[in-house]
C-alpha cells in the first residue's frame, strides 16, 4: 500500500522552521486544490494559518479526496477553509463524493483542523473519514459540521463521517462514527427546536470550556469530557446552517 502522502491530492509537512516559528516545510498539491504560503496571525511563536482552498469550493459525486498533514514536534498549525464545501448530488446514478484527511500531530505540536460546515444539496450522498495519530503532548482541535442547502423532499442523500483518533503505537484514543440519512433531518427539523445542522468540535489535550450547556444563540450547545480524560467534545443542534457556522466561529474564538 502506498504511504497516504504520496497518494493525496494535498499532503503538507510542517515544522519549526531556522528562525523558531512554524513553516510549511514540504509540500505536494494536486488539482483541484491550490495552496497560498501560510501565515502568523500570532506573530513568530503563535500557529501558522494554512488555508488549502478548492476549485468551485464544492465536492462532486464521484471525486475522492485524500489530505495528509503532518505537524512535527512543537510546532502549531491552525487549518481553516474558505468557506462551506458544497456536496454536490447524482440524482441519476446515486454516487457519493467522498473525503479523507490522514493527520498525525508529533509530541507537543498543536494541530487544529477548523473547516466551515459542509452544506449537503438534496439527495447528496457524502462520506468522510478522518484520522488523527496524537503523540504524547500533542494537542488537537478537530471540527466536523454540516447542514442542509435548503428544505426538500427526501431523494435519498445521506452524510456519514468517520473519526478515529490513535496514539503513534496504533492504538485507538477516540472514535467518533455518525451517519444521518435525508429522511433523518427531514425528521430532526419537524421537531421542537426545528434543528437543521449539526455539528461537533473535539478538543484533544485541553478541556477550555466549562461542561454543560454553552450559552450561544439559535442552538443548543452543550461540551462534555471525552473518553479517558482526553479532552472535550462539544456537540452542537443549530436552526440553521448560518447558526452552525456562527457557533464555530465563537468555538474558534475561545480557543486558546
Amino acid at each position: 500500500m502506498k504511504d497516504m502522502a504520496e497518494t493525496s491530492q494535498v499532503a503538507l509537512t510542517c515544522g519549526l522552521a531556522p528562525d523558531g516559528g512554524t513553516a510549511i516545510l514540504t509540500r505536494h498539491v494536486e488539482w483541484p486544490w491550490s495552496l497560498p504560503r501560510g501565515y502568523r496571525r500570532g506573530g513568530l511563536t503563535g500557529a501558522l494559518t494554512v488555508l488549502p482552498q478548492c476549485a468551485g469550493a464544492a465536492l462532486l459525486p464521484g471525486d475522492h479526496w485524500r489530505h495528509a498533514v503532518t505537524v512535527q514536534a512543537g510546532a502549531s498549525v491552525d487549518l481553516i477553509s474558505a468557506g462551506a464545501l458544497m456536496i454536490h448530488a447524482d440524482r441519476k446514478r446515486g454516487r457519493e463524493g467522498r473525503s479523507d484527511w490522514d493527520l498525525v500531530a508529533e509530541a507537543g505540536a498543536t494541530l487544529r483542523h477548523m473547516p466551515d460546515p459542509n452544506v449537503l444539496m438534496p439527495g447528496a450522498r457524502m462520506r468522510q473519514r478522518i484520522t488523527l495519530t496524537l503523540a504524547p503532548g500533542a494537542r488537537a482541535v478537530l471540527f466536523d459540521g454540516f447542514c442542509r442547502q435548503f428544505a426538500a423532499p427526501d431523494l435519498g442523500g445521506w452524510w456519514q463521517s468517520d473519526m478515529i483518533v490513535s496514539d503513534p503505537a496504533g492504538k485507538v484514543i477516540l472514535r467518533e462514527r455518525q451517519h444521518v440519512t435525508e429522511a433523518d433531518l427531514i425528521a430532526f427539523a419537524a421537531l421542537p427546536g426545528g434543528a437543521t445542522a449539526f455539528g461537533t468540535v473535539i478538543l484533544l489535550g485541553d478541556a477550555p470550556f466549562p461542561d454543560g450547556p454553552l450559552d450561544l444563540p439559535d442552538a443548543y450547545v452543550a461540551a462534555g469530557q471525552a473518553r479517558g480524560s482526553t479532552g472535550q467534545i462539544i456537540r452542537i443542534a443549530a436552526k440553521t446552517g448560518g447558526a452552525l457556522d456562527r457557533a464555530f466561529r465563537q468555538i474558534r474564538a475561545g480557543l486558546t
